[in-house]
């Protein structure tokens, strides 16, 4: 029996994690949830699987009575004693942003498993993330699907042995398609393939998405940027793809749902026999790849993120989440988002050696400029 703690238990990777617990009960229990403020969403959760422990940001006497017998955490100290219970053995991170840096710190310092589904953690934070989890013999397993794809195709590789590892894209929703005029948010939400998050079906239609994804495969991987390549793949059926020396091409191909990485990574090292859905390649038709354009801002800023490391890719990922959520806001267009970030960006003053504390003042800083910025723009 293992036991899961889900750090964003009601967003898509929450309750898709739910759903393969549900559906494996003999193997798996669920001792703390955790979320911001969506007390109806996390209430169901609680009566379905009775955690022992729960974090809600801020304290609600009223729904606390609703659910005695249950330990309430809140603020920055109840996110961080969640992450780090004793009869944890595996942390699920899933809530987006920086939020859950600190507390995931602190679980790998307890030498917790991590089951990593949020970006910005390695993003802002690669090199004390990836030198903490040495130290303490900590494994991070990666959820999203083509870091998930890659890290099952790499099994057994030898370093020496991997020429360049294929980070896939849908495409999102523009992809082939000429846009006429601004695009809506009707339009940028409307993903082709995967059932997301506002805000990472945002980075999908400007492939920031994809830009972080490089960043974070450096150091899932420890592979050079010149070594991480993406292709348009609209199917969706292939994930990522590891091609080695002697020219051979490893593939990790499944239906795309959340569910499949999911559930590797609460089994691993194991496979669990449970399949959620066959790919019939009698109709599957044609698999479509094409190279992305390497001059595209996006590219060069994650490669630009890689080489400098410091403060380049923690302002990076602040300014692109406020750009993000003005979007959202109306308070800019879609065709902003990456021209207000790479403003930040270039402008900002660059470090190379930085603490935790100066990643979440560099975070701050970037969004309060994006603001400042956007509001000259008005």
């Amino acid at each position: 029996m293992r036991n899961i703690v889900i750090l964003g238990s009601t967003g898509t990777i929450g309750q898709n994690t739910l759903e393969v617990v549900r559906r494996n009960r003999k193997r798996f229990t669920i001792i703390g949830i955790a979320c911001q403020t969506n007390t109806e969403v996390i209430a169901s959760q609680i009566e379905e699987f009775a955690p022992r422990y729960v974090y809600i940001e801020e304290r609600d006497i009223f729904f606390e009575h609703k659910f005695p017998g249950t330990t309430f955490l809140y603020g920055e100290e109840g996110l961080d004693e969640i992450a780090t219970l004793k009869e944890a053995d595996i942390i699920i991170c899933a809530v987006p942003g920086i939020k859950t840096l600190k507390p995931i710190i602190s679980a790998i310092k307890k030498k917790k498993t991590i089951g990593l589904a949020t970006k910005e953690v390695l993003v802002v934070a690669g090199d004390i993330i990836t030198s903490l989890s040495k130290k303490y013999g900590v494994k991070i397993l990666p959820i999203d699907s083509e870091h998930n794809a890659l890290f099952q195709a790499l099994r057994g590789v030898k370093k020496n042995e991997i020429s360049k590892v294929y980070i896939t894209a849908s495409g999102g929703p523009f992809y082939g398609i000429e846009k006429k005029g601004e695009a809506s948010l009707d339009e940028v939400l409307a993903h082709p393939v995967w059932k997301m998050g506002k805000k990472i079906t945002v980075d999908s239609a400007t492939m920031m998405n994809k830009a972080f994804e490089i960043i974070e495969a450096h150091y899932l991987f420890n592979l050079p940027s010149e070594r991480i390549d993406v292709l348009i793949h609209p199917e969706a059926i292939v994930h990522g793809m590891v091609e080695l020396v002697d020219g051979t091409i490893k593939g990790i191909f499944s239906f795309p749902d959340m569910k499949i990485p999911i559930s590797f990574v609460l089994n691993y090292p194991h496979r669990n026999n449970y399949c959620w859905q066959h790919i019939d390649f009698s109709k599957a038709g044609l698999l479509h790849f094409y190279p992305v354009d390497r001059k595209e801002i996006w590219f060069s800023l994650a490669r630009e993120a890689i080489e400098k490391k410091g403060s380049f890719p923690v302002v990076l990922n602040g300014a692109n989440e406020e750009a993000v959520s003005l979007f959202l806001k109306g308070c800019i267009r879609f065709e902003d988002i990456i021209s207000l970030v790479k403003k930040i960006v270039d402008n900002h003053k660059y470090r190379k050696d930085i603490s935790v504390e100066e990643i979440i003042l560099l975070d701050r800083w970037a969004k309060d400029k994006a603001k400042e910025i956007a509001g000259d723009k008005k």
